[in-house]
């Protein structure tokens, strides 16, 4: 018979996508955010890249910055890499640990959502997934007593997103961010998209910016219909384009984006034989 579950969520990307060590984590957050700009009034929800911090965490910085340091609450939306399920998957643990510390998991907004059609519990999916993790370092050095409400989602099914919407747009108000983390464009043969072949930088990088500005202009336009368009006529590999029609669909009236920051992993290593690109959008209410 199985054991009780634990209640605190550990690292497994410490050492690996980010530092083990305290303070050099924390050096490295610091300077993330304090390059990321200013805060922005207004903001309600965020969507950030979630590669190695080497690769996309400041572009991802730029979001968060963008939030402030008054973020008393982040729900998080992440796709699931690594597991097959429909809807969305709440973490029914208590916190979840970075060197940091522990981020601690609003347990009544957890109860709220679990409620909610197509939310279950479900620790499992939670076990190798990356995306969720590595925004978290960035929020504890960005607001170190904000609370995390941690949702993966799965495969949806047509009308699925507007089911899930309502449930997270009742979480939002004064102190609350949400958040989709999600890298754009996945280009090259590992990841099985080579809308153009591989002949030289300046061509990958020319298509993938065609591909991901189409998706970018209709996130920052708020339009879920056209994104999701957008994918389904492109073939377009991103990755967290559940959780970024999820957030779309969830924002209240009147939101606008805005784009804060773009960026490829090709301008890193140079390898355009393989790419993925990174972008930071933020969505604010008007004073």
């Amino acid at each position: 018979m199985a054991g009780p579950l634990p209640s605190i969520k550990e690292s497994h990307l410490a050492g690996r996508w980010y530092p083990a060590d305290r303070q050099a984590l924390d050096r490295i957050v610091r300077e993330l955010l304090d390059a990321g700009g200013a805060p922005q009034p207004g903001v309600v929800a965020v969507v950030v890249p979630h590669a190695a911090y080497q690769y996309s965490g400041p572009t991802a910085a730029r979001g968060f910055a963008a939030a402030g340091a008054g973020v008393r609450r982040a729900v998080v939306l992440g796709p699931s890499h690594f597991a097959d399920f429909r809807g969305a998957a709440l973490l029914p643990m208590s916190g979840y640990r970075t060197p940091l510390g522990v981020v601690p998991i609003d347990a009544e907004a957890a109860a709220a959502l679990a409620r909610a059609p197509l939310v279950r519990p479900n620790p499992a999916v939670f076990m190798r997934e990356h995306a969720l993790e590595i925004q978290l370092p960035l929020l504890q050095g960005l607001a170190p007593e904000c609370a995390l409400v941690p949702l993966l989602v799965g495969a949806l099914e047509p009308g699925d997103a507007v089911a899930l919407a309502p449930a997270l747009r009742s979480l939002l108000g004064p102190g609350t961010l949400l958040v989709a983390s999600s890298d754009l464009v996945h280009y090259g043969r590992r990841f099985d998209y080579l809308p153009v072949p591989p002949t030289d930088a300046r061509t990958v990088a020319a298509a993938v910016r065609r591909l991901d500005e189409g998706a970018l202009e209709r996130i920052v336009a708020c339009d879920a219909d056209g994104f999701v368009a957008w994918v389904e006529e492109t073939g377009a590999t991103i990755c967290g384009r559940h959780p970024i029609e999820v957030l779309l669909r969830a924002l209240p009236a009147g939101a606008r984006g805005e784009r804060l920051a773009y960026t490829t992993s090709l301008e890193v290593t140079g390898d355009y034989e393989q790419s993925v690109s990174y972008a930071a959008v933020a969505f604010a209410l008007a004073a």
